[in-house]
């Protein structure tokens, strides 16, 4: 007869880190599914630089990282994989679109001994310069002005176990046209959960979770002459207002599973679901092969679910 010699603490252990990882996953499909979107919503949310992808590898691979993904590229994809940092990271990025459009990001992360870690990231979306047109001056009044919008977060995350993690990011969203602001507050919050067979990891991320935005400034602010007055009367000041936007949160639910593992090659395989707010539903597969830790190949493959 054979004893069953595991540990009772990592017995333990696994059973916290599933029911942490079915808690998180549950509330925040609860969360998701009250905003459930669809292909119908498309183009109606507001702050869609959130929705920017950073990192390389992490672009490559899409939504799949959620479930691996560590090191300060972690704050944005998923910030429990910042739980596993060792020492201080720091990344920066520029990356130059179409049209004139730039996005620049900047992060770094810590310990910070008992608390955890620590991490201050910001994106910078910039898309060029705007010619100022009037119905007067189709062709441009000679003013230009350039839309700035910037996304400003703070993370930390915290390995509750050997194989749990949480990581929670706090965003601060402005968005600038001309003398028009508008702010909003976002929260992303994630888990991630090493089951110990076969390097099978899952994770799961809420984000863009947050506050309604609307523009106000003194652009908003005409000077007409009231309906009804008479002609020789001063014009009065009217201020308009804008309609309220709401940002594009989802939800993403992801797994991770080392399918070959020989001498210093690795080849591992990755999925993820994706419920979004403002789109139809979509999931992602991807392949990564490692030489190494210095070399790697990735792929990922995408597909909607239209509703």
């Amino acid at each position: 007869m054979i004893a069953n010699q595991t540990n009772p603490a990592v017995r333990r252990m696994s059973r916290f880190g599933i029911r942490a990882l079915g808690l998180a996953a549950l509330l925040a499909l609860a969360v998701s599914g009250a905003w459930a979107g669809s292909d119908q919503r498309i183009g109606t949310s507001g702050a869609s630089e959130l929705l920017i992808p950073v990192g390389a590898r992490a672009s490559a691979l899409g939504p799949s990282v959620t479930s691996d993904v560590s090191g300060v590229e972690a704050t944005y994809w998923n910030p429990a994989g910042l739980a596993g940092l060792q020492g201080p990271e720091a990344v920066f990025s520029h990356t130059e679109y179409f049209a004139d459009m730039k996005v620049n990001y900047a992060a770094v992360a810590a310990r910070a001994g008992n608390l955890g870690v620590l991490g201050f990231s910001a994106k910078v979306l910039s898309i060029g310069e705007v010619i100022v047109t009037t119905e007067t001056a189709p062709d441009g009044t000679g003013e230009r002005f350039n839309p700035t919008f910037s996304v400003l977060g703070m993370s930390w995350a915290k390995a509750f176990t050997d194989r749990v993690n949480f990581g929670l990011t706090l965003d601060l969203v402005n968005e600038h046209v001309q003398s028009m602001t508008a702010n909003g507050v976002a929260v992303d919050f994630g888990v991630q959960y090493a089951t110990g067979w076969r390097g099978l990891k899952l994770g799961m991320v809420m984000k863009n979770f947050g506050t309604s935005m609307s523009f106000s400034g003194d652009n908003l602010d005409v000077s007409v002459l009231p309906p009804g007055a008479e002609p020789s009367a001063s014009n009065r000041i009217l201020s308009f207002s804008t309609a309220a936007f709401e940002m594009p949160s989802y939800f993403t639910l992801a797994g991770s599973y080392d399918l070959v593992h020989a001498g210093d090659s690795q080849l591992q395989i990755k999925g993820a679901f994706q419920n979004n707010n403002f789109s139809g539903d979509n999931f992602c597969g991807a392949a990564e092969w490692t030489y190494k830790s210095i070399a790697s190949l990735s792929g990922s493959w995408f597909g909607t679910l239209t509703g």
